[in-house]
């Protein structure tokens, strides 16, 4: 019960993260925005890594492990490019179509090291009703083929991610963790920026006019995501944890619009409905069976 309410908190804190990280590259642009998050996130998980010993476990850690935040840098660009091409609710729909195909491929196979999940003929009606929850996100949206494989990839990116950096974490502790997170994301989106001609001191100006809770709120905030993630995924199955964050996500979402628009998307809570209910059904079907070694 624990997981699960982490889980959603989380899935709930990327929603508020994802608005305060967009607002920011509104005012300085996309990259700039990108940057900042990265070197306030990388200051935050720092300074509590000092403050918190973390005892690690004995041992070589494989190089994979650590490259987590470059798989988060590639997550940035493609739901930039998913988002801009394709409708949203489309577009969240493939990265959830994405993410969960990734998950259960995770789960069945113990995939980077992960514990394995069996997904016996139990399990169909579940995963079955959750993506039909999917279905109903996407429906209506503009189709675009080009956009499709980009999509998928923003969901199953930060799938990747979340496994390298829970590794990590269970070996070298959830801040280090976390830490060299934010040091290979600072570095790729540091080179994108570089390659791409970013005047720096213009955008840290532009930076610094959109306000310290612009310029600190994202970095802040992601670093409590990563860090609950980097706890939370190695001790349930990478398709709940999926669906769970998602759930957040997009109930803070309709949150978000009724709050700040007066709007209530009915179809969003009705697809997150269905894909809860999905989630409920495959955990009854299936009891949450123990790991297979």
């Amino acid at each position: 019960m624990m997981y699960t309410m982490l889980a959603s908190l989380t899935g709930i804190l990327i929603t508020l993260m994802n608005s305060v990280n967009s607002r920011l590259a509104a005012a300085a642009g996309y990259l700039a925005a990108a940057v900042t998050a990265h070197v306030v996130g990388l200051v935050a998980v720092t300074v509590l890594t000092l403050a918190r010993r973390e005892l690690p476990e004995p041992g070589r850690v494989p190089f994979r492990f650590y490259l987590g935040g470059i798989f988060g840098v590639g997550t940035i660009f493609a739901c930039n490019f998913a988002f801009s091409t394709l409708s949203a609710s489309l577009a969240v729909a493939l990265s959830l179509l994405g993410q969960a195909g990734f998950s259960l491929f995770t789960d069945g196979t113990g995939f980077l090291g992960r514990r394995r999940y069996p997904l016996g003929p139990g399990r169909l009606p579940g995963i079955a009703l959750a993506a039909a929850g999917t279905a109903v996100l996407g429906w209506g949206g503009e189709f675009r083929w080009a956009a499709v494989p980009v999509a998928l990839a923003a969901g199953i990116l930060p799938g990747v991610s979340f496994i390298l950096n829970s590794e990590l974490g269970r070996l070298r502790g959830v801040l280090r963790s976390a830490r060299w997170n934010y040091l290979t994301g600072l570095a790729g989106t540091t080179a994108v920026a570089a390659l791409a001609g970013l005047p720096a001191v213009p955008a840290a100006r532009a930076v610094l006019e959109a306000g310290p809770l612009l310029a600190l709120g994202g970095g802040l905030s992601g670093v409590f995501v990563v860090a609950t993630m980097n706890f939370v995924f190695p001790r349930i199955p990478a398709f709940s944890a999926t669906i769970l964050l998602f759930s957040g996500q997009a109930l803070a979402g309709v949150a978000l619009d009724w709050a700040l628009q007066g709007t209530l998307d009915l179809r969003k809570l009705l697809g997150t409905g269905i894909v809860l209910a999905g989630l409920a059904l495959d955990s009854r079907l299936s009891r949450r069976p123990a790991a297979a070694c």
